[in-house]
């Protein structure tokens, strides 16, 4: 089970089937537009992006251009992995309606096939995964982009990541990497996690955690961003102290770029809330890039998951709710 998080070093090395004329895509603007773990390939792009451009970049998870965006004449990214998701296409009608230009990202579905029959560019992957089994794919494919936009090297940085990752995991189930996901799954257990995030690469991380938590453990986690976190929810630790230590713990995923009042601001939270709830720090430091940053961080985040779906004793490729979701909504 847990090859399909170690596939990782494997994916952001593949080859990619790419347009003819996707050499050619440029943008002063663009909007990102992708739901679940497609989704989360637009997060990264845009961290990607913001690191060394100026052009505004937009994500939306959403059925709909907003109204905002739509003054700037944005090129529309579509990203959904099986290329038949409800809100995604409806953006791509949008895009037609307003004669914005579009490309996508996708293994196949109604997404390849329209940028085949319309001319427009595209990015497939492989296809017979979940969604969030495909990150590695995903951020090869965006990472493509960005470097034709902005002249960047993130593909070949994924080269030397990709050996980093194999090193990182080349014991599998006793690789130091797995061994550290067991240990914050047995603290953990059967708690909702809330996990804690300072800057712009930790947020993407933590929402990662999140949503592969809920997907594969079948377990609830929520996100929260330093410092709002301050202005706001650090409140409800005040109630029911009790509770608090025996059904949440916080986990508090950690960068070397924090602004130094982020710094601060995480260590006065465990000296605040730290006798009400758990609290775990998750630190990867001494990075030499910010894409190995993440993946390093997205890998042990995917292990975690699984390792918690497999201690919980429930299947993590089972999504029959989300399924009967679509049904109901006439998917």
């Amino acid at each position: 089970m847990l090859n399909i998080a170690f596939d990782l070093k494997n994916q952001i090395i593949s080859d990619l089937e790419y347009s003819s004329n996707l050499e050619k895509v440029s943008y002063e603007s663009l909007l990102i537009m992708g739901m679940g773990g497609s989704g989360v390939a637009g997060d990264v792009m845009k961290l990607l992006s913001n690191e060394i451009s100026d052009k505004n970049i937009f994500v939306q998870k959403d059925y709909s251009i907003p109204k905002q965006v739509k003054k700037f004449k944005p090129l529309c990214l579509f990203i959904s992995y099986s290329g038949n998701t409800e809100e995604t296409l409806s953006g791509i009608s949008d895009a037609k309606i307003n004669n914005f230009d579009w490309i996508v990202i996708s293994s196949g579905g109604k997404l390849i096939d329209m940028a085949k029959n319309e001319g427009k560019e595209y990015i497939q992957i492989p296809n017979g995964l979940q969604p969030r089994a495909a990150f590695g794919y995903l951020t090869l494919a965006v990472s493509k982009i960005v470097d034709v936009v902005e002249g960047s090297n993130y593909v070949s940085q994924l080269n030397d990541v990709s050996l980093y990752i194999d090193k990182l995991s080349d014991k599998g189930d006793e690789s130091d990497i797995n061994k550290l996901s067991i240990d914050i799954c047995e603290s953990i257990n059967k708690k909702t996690v809330i996990i804690y995030s300072g800057t712009d690469m930790s947020r993407v991380v933590s929402s990662r955690w999140k949503t592969q938590i809920n997907e594969n453990a079948k377990s609830k986690a929520f996100i929260g961003n330093l410092p709002e976190v301050h202005h706001n929810e650090i409140l409800s630790w005040d109630a029911d102290k009790d509770g608090s230590k025996k059904n949440y713990i916080v986990i508090f995923i950690r960068d070397q770029n924090e602004h130094p009042q982020i710094k601060k601001r995480f260590e006065l939270t465990k000296d605040l809330i730290g006798e009400k709830v758990d609290i775990m720090d998750v630190n990867i430091a001494n990075q030499e890039s910010t894409l190995k940053t993440l993946l390093e961080l997205v890998l042990l985040g995917d292990l975690v998951s699984l390792n918690l779906a497999a201690k919980l004793a429930v299947n993590p490729n089972n999504i029959d709710t989300i399924e009967k979701l679509k049904k109901l909504l006439g998917g």
